[in-house]
């Protein structure tokens, strides 16, 4: 992980983060919690700007939408690893 590109389009910094999506369902007791293929890699800017522009619930089986992260609009949130 050490010297990767943030995974915004055109973005050429540093990553600073793993972009997780994460979810509960608690009924079964079930956890989501896998990186999100459609932006592995986040900068700090970008990290700071898909939080300020999110919309949506956060909370489990709730909804976010993100301007960089969860594009397919999976049920549950996004977190952020911070990389080593």
């Amino acid at each position: 992980m050490v010297n990767e590109k943030c995974s915004v389009e055109e973005c050429q910094n540093p990553a600073a983060y793993q972009v997780i999506l994460y979810d509960v369902y608690l009924p079964l007791g079930d956890v989501f919690f896998e990186e999100d293929f459609t932006c592995p890699r986040i900068c700090r800017d970008h990290m700071i700007e898909n939080e300020s522009k999110a919309k949506g619930v956060r909370e489990p089986r709730g909804g976010v939408e993100y301007p960089y992260t969860n594009r397919n609009l999976a049920q549950g949130f996004t977190i952020y690893r911070p990389l080593e």
